[in-house]
């Protein structure tokens, strides 16, 4: 990661609701400020409903904010350049068709959009997922479009990689493989890569940030070393305050989450450390 270049990818003060008839208009991005900056792994968790997927789209500028602004690549996103598409990877949650191709015609049709495409990346994971260059589209698994929908989205490293619960309909073989290599791609590549996913071992594995969110609102972006370090449980009796210099992210009896914990500052209260599941389930308590 290197925060002295520009960001790759930048929100600023974004909001974003939609219209509901029945009821209030929902708010789905709320103020969500946040930049990726290349090498940058950034894994995207929340429950469902919680904005991940509206912040991917408004990345894209397939969907526009109400307010705020997204620059990628140096651009607005609402302007983006045919050079700043064509560096942009994206894999959503559907795979999309090319039904009536063959694994390697679809390839081929693909890869003629990209000058920068590498032949060797596309070949070598084509072999690590197992796919039949001669087997036809419509044929393929669930797992197996997945796959093939991943080389496409990355065979040209782009410099920014997009993709919302990449390995969900993997095996678990296969998305071992997938994310062990996604970090070494975003270092060689210099890349920017936000991804999506409930499978917290994954986030944990690979991810080098956490962005965590909570009704529309980023509640936690950081580092995954200083989350592991500073997010904390904290059980404090019945007269007990938590210190003004912790960043309450929930409170439920005499149980409290905060950020910004340092143990040696904070010898005296009894802090419990939390993997990213348990942090995840402990927020939405």
């Amino acid at each position: 990661m290197d925060v002295n270049q520009a960001p790759i990818l930048e929100f600023s003060k974004v909001t974003k609701r939609f219209s509901a008839k029945a009821t209030a208009d929902k708010t789905a991005l709320n103020e969500l400020s946040m930049s990726l900056y290349p090498g940058m792994v950034v894994g995207l968790l929340g429950q469902n409903g919680a904005g991940k997927s509206t912040l991917m789209r408004c990345a894209l500028g397939i969907i526009e904010p109400n307010s705020g602004s997204i620059t990628t690549l140096g651009e607005p996103v609402h302007q983006l350049s045919s050079a700043a598409k064509a560096q942009i990877g994206y894999v959503p949650q559907q795979p999309f068709g090319y039904e009536g191709f063959s694994v390697s015609r679809s390839l081929e049709l693909h890869r003629s959009f990209y000058p920068e495409w590498d032949r060797a990346l596309e070949d070598t994971w084509l072999e690590r997922f197992d796919l039949d260059p001669a087997q036809q589209v419509q044929r393929l698994s669930v797992g197996q479009r997945q796959s093939l929908a991943l080389i496409m989205a990355m065979a040209y490293r782009p410099k920014l990689l997009i993709l919302d619960e990449p390995v969900a309909s993997l095996d678990p073989i296969a998305r071992r493989k997938f994310m062990s290599d996604l970090f070494e791609l975003a270092l060689d590549s210099g890349s920017a890569v936000l991804f999506s996913s409930h499978i917290t071992s994954d986030l944990e594995r690979v991810a080098s940030h956490l962005a965590l969110m909570k009704s529309g609102k980023l509640v936690l972006f950081k580092e995954m070393d200083s989350v592991r370090e500073q997010v904390k449980l904290l059980s404090l009796g019945a007269d007990d305050e938590v210190p003004g210099d912790l960043h309450v992210l929930n409170h439920q009896g005499n149980k409290v989450l905060v950020d910004n914990f340092n143990a040696a500052k904070h010898q005296s209260i009894h802090a419990e450390s939390l993997n990213l599941e348990q942090l995840f389930m402990e927020l939405h308590r």
